[in-house]
This record gives C-alpha cells, structure tokens and sequence, in this order.
C-alpha cells in the first residue's frame, strides 16, 4: 500500500514536471504574423474612429438640411396664404 502510494506521488510529480518544462515558444514567423496583426487592427481601428466622425458630420449636415426643409416649407405655405387671400 506505501509503495503504490509512493509510486502514485512521484508519477504525479514527474508529470507536473513534464507539463511545465515543455514549454513552446513562438517563432519568428508567429511573431511576425502577431506583429502583422497588431498593425492591422490599429489601422483598423483608426479607420474606424474616422468613419465614426464622418459619420456624425454627416448626421449633422442631414438634420441642418431638414431644418432648412422645414423652414423653407413654412415659409411656402405662408407665401400661399397670402396669395390665395
């Protein structure tokens, strides 16, 4: 019973030993992909960001049209009331 619970650490022991010191590091072509990659998502995310503001300018100029819109039919119906009067 001892020696099988000896056995039993020791086979623990040497399979943490094994799991731990095997480790894989990556490769230059691994970090040159991940260097890629950050690259890529910062350009991303800058193109991102600039269509975001395009975007807003644009909501901006839409509803600066449609307030003109509503001024400019304001005043029409105003011009046809007094005509038709």
């Amino acid at each position: 019973m001892l020696s099988l619970r000896k056995m039993g650490i020791l086979l623990s022991i040497t399979s943490v030993l094994l799991l731990t010191s095997c480790t894989r590091y990556a490769n230059e072509e691994e970090l040159k992909a991940l260097e890629e990659a950050k690259i890529a998502s910062k350009k991303a995310d800058s193109k991102l960001q600039e269509l975001k503001n395009e975007r807003m300018k644009l909501e901006d100029e839409l509803a600066a049209k449609k307030k003109e819109l509503e001024e400019t039919k304001a005043e029409k119906e105003k011009v046809e009331k007094a005509v038709n009067q």
